[in-house]
């Protein structure tokens, strides 16, 4: 089974080159299943209705989300109509069942969990007492290629997620600073891991955002409303082959594609 993961999908230069270049790359890499984190797909914070079509009719399969999920009310809608669509389920016990998924696949069914971090996020609970609720749910626990996207800020955090998860999910993998680590790789026990995949939007920006309101904004102290940056977009994802059978992973790739 072969995931392709894409990093945080930011604004409309995310969205325009995921369009562009996923079917290109489904059928250049042959993906069993695509993962794209979608909180800031619309306008930097959320995913509308319109920003789902527009990703789902390019080939995205599963969207993960994080700490700016909620940022759209329509999103409600969309978690209750499409079980495709997640939010990290430690958020509140109103979305927990909302934060997985098992996706049937031609080579077997995959399980996708979306977690989020308590380091510099409010309201959340444990996500290490979550995932171990989540490993004893008995559906999820059948299945053997499980991934989880753990939206969080520290890299520490990160790791340790890892350290609980070691062997016993076929990926882990980080989104939310919007920077691609340099740490991707399958430990002994069969788990891919990378600290954070990166951004799909304009590398030119602050994380996403137009440098130039951001820079107004850190030299004044004044709160201008950010914007999307515009400009040329870089494609950011991790490539992981998983042996359906065992849900452990062979390989993992971080990838990037500018046009």
């Amino acid at each position: 089974m072969r995931l392709l993961f894409i990093g945080d999908v930011f604004g409309r230069p995310g969205r325009t080159i995921v369009r562009r270049l996923l079917p290109q790359l489904k059928a250049e890499l042959q993906p069993t299943v695509v993962v794209a984190n979608a909180e800031n797909a619309t306008h930097g914070t959320g995913m509308t209705r319109s920003a789902f079509e527009e990703l789902s009719a390019a080939g995205v399969d599963i969207f993960t989300g994080g700490n700016h999920t909620l940022g759209k009310p329509e999103i409600l809608d969309l978690m209750q109509e499409h079980a495709t669509v997640l939010c990290p389920g430690n958020i509140s016990p109103a979305i927990r069942r909302h934060g997985s998924v098992i996706w049937q696949t031609p080579s077997g069914p995959i399980a996708v969990v979306n977690v989020m971090g308590q380091y510099c996020m409010n309201g959340v609970d444990n996500p290490f007492r979550y995932m171990e609720e989540v490993l004893t749910d008995a559906e999820i626990a059948a299945v053997s290629v499980k991934v989880v996207d753990f939206h969080a800020e520290a890299t520490a955090e990160k790791a340790a997620m890892l350290r609980l998860l070691d062997g016993r999910m076929s990926a882990v993998l980080g989104t939310h600073t919007h920077v691609p680590t340099a740490d991707a790789r399958v430990t002994a026990a069969g788990t891919a891991f990378i600290t954070d995949v990166g951004m799909t939007g304009v590398r030119s920006s602050i994380i996403g955002l137009d440098p130039e309101v951001m820079m107004r904004r850190l030299e004044t102290g004044i709160m201008y409303a950010p914007r999307v940056a515009e400009g040329d977009a870089t494609l950011m994802a991790v490539v992981v082959d998983i042996d359906a059978s065992t849900g452990s992973s062979t390989s993992i790739t971080l990838l990037q594609r500018d046009h």
